[in-house]
């Protein structure tokens, strides 16, 4: 445990610098205004680099949810695998986890976690904290009964809540959604298909230029939303019921 937490300290400090059911609703207006689109970001090369194939990330911090570290095409991929996981069930190491990503306040902050393991998600800690700027990450979507999603969190705050960008290809289009309190509420429905099969690598891409959101999959625009305020907080990746998802080349870049 000694060695685990060591090397989750280490890059976490190393690297700060760096920059379905019950899901369907009525679509929102489709994107009207287009924004143009970031320039693929370069991800942090110790992404993963530092991780244990088959065991649960170093370099990414779960907060929920069962995440492994897959060998893919000579590389390395995080898996989310809803089906592995009972909801309810307590990350490994939560107190040490929340002393690095929230060191003035870990106790509140985990004890938020402990009241809220309904989706899986987690951090990638070398961000740090975000506000403004581009996030994008790839993703193939492997598999689950009853949703198939990609999603990118942002603004995790030391009360634990969060939100989180996604794409669900049951419903073949992007949103918004909010976690508060552990539960979960949709703010916006992007309103653009897009269809995204099984075992193909896409790119979710999300712009935060204060309230504003912008969100592509691959080159294709399909969300615009203003946040009722500026945010900041912590940034990663969420999931939620069965779905099964790999991920690889995460990025966040500030805006400076």
């Amino acid at each position: 445990m000694l060695k685990h937490l060591t090397g989750f300290m280490c890059c976490a400090v190393v690297l700060a610098g760096a920059a379905g059911c019950g899901d369907r609703a009525e679509p929102d207006d489709a994107v009207s205004d287009s924004v143009a689109l970031p320039d693929s970001a370069q991800p942090s090369p110790d992404w993963l680099d530092g991780d244990a194939i088959g065991d649960e990330p170093l370099m990414f911090a779960v907060l929920a949810g069962h995440w492994t570290v897959r060998e893919d095409e000579g590389g390395r991929v995080l898996r989310v695998d809803g089906s592995e996981w009972v909801v309810g069930t307590e990350p490994a190491r939560l107190d040490d986890k929340a002393a690095v990503l929230f060191s003035s306040t870990p106790e509140a902050f985990a004890g938020r976690v402990r009241q809220g393991l309904k989706f899986p998600y987690g951090v990638v800690p070398s961000a740090g904290e975000f506000s403004d700027g581009d996030m994008q990450v790839d993703f193939r979507l492997v598999g689950g009964e009853s949703d198939q999603y990609a999603s990118l969190l942002f603004g995790l705050g030391a009360d634990a809540n969060h939100y989180a960008f996604r794409y669900n290809t049951k419903d073949g289009d992007t949103a918004v959604w909010r976690v508060i309190d552990g539960e979960r509420e949709r703010v916006h429905h992007g309103g653009v298909h897009v269809e995204v099969p099984l075992g193909e690598w896409r790119t979710l891409r999300l712009r935060i230029d204060g309230t504003e959101l912008t969100g592509w999959v691959d080159d294709l625009q399909t969300l615009t939303y203003t946040l009722p305020g500026p945010i900041r907080g912590r940034v990663g990746l969420w999931s939620k019921a069965d779905s099964i998802t790999d991920y690889r080349r995460f990025s966040a870049t500030a805006r400076q």
